[in-house]
């Protein structure tokens, strides 16, 4: 009787074990709000704060985060915020669209722009071109001069803070 039972019951175990078939497993969703699963995105490598050195802006800082560049005017006179809504730090490429600004803020009548960057010790340099379709060349890292001495437009040249 005794062995009656327990073949009964090894046999229900199977029989439930093989119900949950791994054939064509139901994928789980992630609860809301959640993390998402696996390691954190790596920080984007230009991060911080930036002071801007030239050609041919007005002086303003940078503030780099994986999320957003915040542009202001070094007298507080205007401010645009930029959510980052890609980074490639083996391309060393971004793409950035208007959030918000105050006063006559920079750059000026861009909605959508992407740019290409270099690090060279302390010393970023960004390229921008309007819009989303393609990334800019990148004239020169550490430079925003020309080889004929002219400035190259929607460069810019900055220092770490």
């Amino acid at each position: 009787m005794l062995s009656r039972l327990a073949t009964t019951l090894t046999i229900a175990t199977l029989a439930l074990i093989g119900c949950g078939s791994d054939a064509d497993p139901e994928p789980t969703p992630a609860p809301t709000g959640s993390a998402p699963i696996g390691p954190p995105p790596e920080p984007f490598a230009i991060n911080g704060s930036w002071l801007y050195l030239g050609p041919s802006d007005v002086p303003h800082t940078l503030a780099i985060s994986s999320g957003s560049m915040v542009y202001t005017d070094v007298d507080g006179n205007w401010s645009s915020s930029w959510n980052i809504q890609t980074y490639d730090d083996t391309l060393k490429h971004f793409q950035v669209v208007f959030s918000s600004g105050s006063g006559s803020y920079r750059p000026m009548g861009q909605m959508q722009m992407s740019g290409a960057y270099e690090v060279t010790g302390t010393l970023l340099t960004v390229q921008l071109a309007d819009g989303l379709a393609s990334y800019p060349p990148l004239q020169g890292a550490g430079t925003c001069t020309g080889t004929d001495g002219t400035p190259v437009p929607n460069c810019r040249l900055y220092i770490k803070q």
